[in-house]
């Protein structure tokens, strides 16, 4: 196989998610510029694509002379360095560690009791004071919370600062969405009344 890689015209379709015709018409003109030729076998070639898209790019390079000229300057003064990766973690992996450490301050705070995990999925972190004042707060529905916030944060990977306030707040939220509004006229009535 060299350096070519081989397509028929329906893996390409399928990869870039267009119809096959599309995809054929595109190819037929690749055949005439010369950029892909068709095998025996019908599968397609890409040929000498380094020579249309660059061996490798311009700011690759100027990074790879740089560490290297850095790494020689530090062999020549006799100094030892580690290597390490010119990667920046993307920014999702950095929010996950930052959650992370506020997760373990918490649970590290003095005098502040251990939190346990509830819920359907066990991921709802409540301290026994917290949970006994949901109890107490919303008696009959207390459960039903814990495992709501359970089940949103097990479906979209969100994460929370504060569990116990979520709930309240979701609680709070539906406490509001059910009473009356204001302003608006109320025609239920009783058997036997008229309005």
């Amino acid at each position: 196989l060299d350096e070519n890689i081989p397509y028929t015209a329906q893996m390409i379709a399928t990869i870039t998610r267009q119809q096959v015709g599309t995809v054929e018409r595109a190819l037929q003109i690749f055949m005439k510029l010369g950029l892909v030729e068709p095998l025996d076998n019908g599968a397609l070639y890409m040929s000498n694509i380094e020579l249309f898209i660059g061996q490798s790019s311009t700011e690759g390079e100027r990074k790879r002379r740089a560490r290297m000229k850095i790494s020689e300057q530090k062999r020549l003064s006799g100094q030892v360095s580690e290597a390490k990766a010119d990667i920046c973690p993307p920014e999702i992996e950095i929010k996950k560690e930052i959650d992370i450490e506020i997760e373990k301050e918490r649970e590290l705070k003095p005098g502040r009791a251990t939190p346990a995990a509830y819920g359907r999925y066990k991921n709802v972190i409540l301290t026994e004071m917290e949970l006994s004042e949901l109890q107490a707060e919303l008696p009959d529905k207390w459960e039903y919370y814990i495992d709501r916030l359970s089940g949103y944060i097990a479906s979209t990977g969100r994460k929370y600062k504060n569990h116990a306030a979520t709930i309240r707040r979701w609680a709070a939220d539906d406490t509001a969405k059910a009473a009356p509004k204001k302003g608006i006229p109320d025609y239920t009535y009783k058997e036997g009344e008229s309005l």
